[in-house]
């Protein structure tokens, strides 16, 4: 099935496709935001009950606590020390890809 069509001053998306497009980003969203829903239900429900850990032959759930992380500010450290940031960076090739976005 082709999803472009070719035209003389760029190229157009064919037949369903923008409907397609949509349809699943709809679908996306209302996924995550139920997944989102359930996995913060549980994780408050372990948390009141002093759960750490639930196990069943499909499933493994750990509830991780709340806890500060160390970062490291990259655009900071590159500002004040270029020379030093441009030894240590390193190229690594990134896969193509498209962007889709839904208005």
């Amino acid at each position: 099935m082709d999803y472009i069509q070719v035209i003389e001053d760029g190229a157009i998306l064919t037949g369903t496709t923008t409907d397609l497009i949509i349809d699943l980003d709809k679908q996306e969203k209302a996924i995550k935001k139920a997944k989102e829903e359930v996995w913060n239900a549980l994780k408050e429900e372990m948390e009141k009950k002093g759960i750490k850990k639930i196990e069943s032959d499909e499933l493994l759930i750990n509830y991780i606590a709340s806890t500060d992380r160390e970062t490291f500010d990259k655009k900071a450290f590159q500002k004040e020390h270029a020379d030093l940031f441009d030894e240590y960076v390193t190229m690594k090739p990134v896969k193509a890809s498209i962007r889709v976005k839904v208005k």
